[in-house]
Formats: structure tokens, sequence, C-alpha cells
């Protein structure tokens, strides 16, 4: 007896690959560098994995996800990570959970360059750093963000169901 083959019928019905430095890259949030990995469209809305470079003396204020639970996997380079009570010295190779709704901020507090992956369930916020990045363009430096750009930061955030809140 044979089974008929089924013929994929959406991208995440089949392997996606890219090689190191593919994918789209932006700047985003006072010089960090994200690199989008997959997010909706490759994964069937399961989720995004980003490659974040997180500036020295870098990171964001206390946020919570409402909609996402998010996964943190250091490649190289140490990370504060803070939620609550519980502060968190990771270094290379840590894994760390942060379920949906749970407050947290994370920060670089090291004079050199973190590289991380984010995983964020379900797809869908890596649109938040597409739209409010600013492409990375091989050989050049990053640009100057805009003087509206907090604004445009603090608005999507919100849209895409990040809320900053008190510590």
């Amino acid at each position: 007896m044979s089974f008929p083959r089924i013929p994929p019928t959406t991208p995440a019905d089949s392997i996606t690959y890219l090689a190191p430095g593919e994918g789209p890259s932006v700047w985003a949030l006072q010089g960090d560098k994200y690199t989008v990995k997959a997010g909706k469209a490759t994964t069937g809305n399961a989720f995004t994995m980003l490659e974040g470079e997180i500036a020295p003396d870098n990171g964001p204020p206390m946020h919570i996800h409402k909609d996402e639970d998010e996964v943190f996997y250091l490649l190289d380079g140490e990370l504060t990570v803070a939620s609550g009570d519980e502060v968190i010295k990771a270094t290379s190779g840590s894994f760390i959970f942060i379920p949906r709704g749970a407050k947290h901020k994370f920060r670089n507090d090291t004079s050199k360059t973190t590289k991380l992956l984010f995983m964020l369930v379900p797809a869908g916020f890596e649109n938040f750093f597409l739209e409010i990045g600013q492409p990375v363009v091989p050989g050049l430096e990053r640009p100057e963000e805009p003087v509206e750009y907090g604004e445009l930061v603090m608005r999507r955030a919100e849209e895409f169901g990040m809320h900053i809140v008190d510590e």
C-alpha cells in the first residue's frame, strides 16, 4: 500500500534555511542590531526567531508582552535580566524563558556587544522590529535615529501588545 504525497501548501510545510548573516537586518532601539531568522511567513505563525546584537550599556525598559512567550539563548557575552525582584546575570550558553504577561527587562551592562537568539511564540513580533528599525546596509555605519523615533517605538510597541510598565 502506498500513500499519496501531499504537496506543501504553506511555507511552514517545507524547510527554511538561512546561512550565517542572512535574513533581514535592522538597527533598532538605540544601536541594537536585529536579524529576522524566522517569522510568521516561514513558520506558519508558530514562532519568531531573531538574532540580536545588544550594544554595550543598552536594553529596553521594564515591559510585558501581552501575546507572546519569550525565550533568550545567549550566544556570546553577558546580559542582566530582571523580572520582578529576580535578577539574573546570564552568560554565554544561558537559556531564559519569560512567559507572556511577565514583567521583565534586560540590559547589556558590559563594554562588549552581547549576541543572542530571541524566540517569541506565536509569530508576528518580528514585524515590530522591521517596522521600527532602519535597514542594515553592509559597509555603512548605523544611521542616527530620527528625533521622533521614541514616539514611533512607543506607539508601535502598544500596537504589538508590548506594554512599558513601572518597575
